[in-house]
């Protein structure tokens, strides 16, 4: 009994290690955002969590003002346009297209050293693109995540 009470108490620590090592950031999307920025009724809102080396991406948009047609990470700081790193995959989307949504099950990205200093420094963001905006309708930074 003893030695059950032992194991359990050792997997509960790594258990804590594990949460408490992660860190998490909500992200608020908005064409006002966008370099140069971008007159659109979208917004999304979207949550990023930093688990050891792996960034998980999930979240939602709606209201924008033509069809949604990608999403991805790039690199830059908040007054610069910067390359695509990674793109998400969309959950669901409505039948125009203008309202999605994201889990984090399909959106992970393990971090090279480059880019997990990138997240350290606050120099990574998430973008939308859509029909008439191909660059990117709505897009918000991601904050600086030790």
């Amino acid at each position: 009994m003893k030695k059950l009470s032992f194991i359990v108490l050792i997997l509960s620590f790594f258990a804590l290690q594990d949460l408490l090592a992660q860190q998490q950031a909500q992200i608020n999307l908005a064409g006002y955002k966008h370099v140069p920025p971008v007159n659109s009724p979208g917004s999304g809102v979207f949550t990023v969590t930093l688990s050891a080396d792996t960034l998980y991406v999930e979240g939602r948009f709606e209201d924008l003002r033509s069809g949604y047609r990608g999403a991805s990470i790039h690199y830059g700081s908040e007054r610069e346009t910067g390359n695509r790193i990674h793109g998400l995959r969309i959950g669901e989307l409505s039948e125009d297209r203008r309202n999605g949504t994201f889990q984090k099950e399909n959106n992970y990205i393990e971090l090279r050293p480059s880019i997990l200093q990138a997240l350290r420094d606050g120099n990574l963001y998430i973008s939308i693109a859509t029909e008439r905006n191909q660059r990117g309708e709505i897009r918000g930074q991601i904050p600086a995540m030790r």
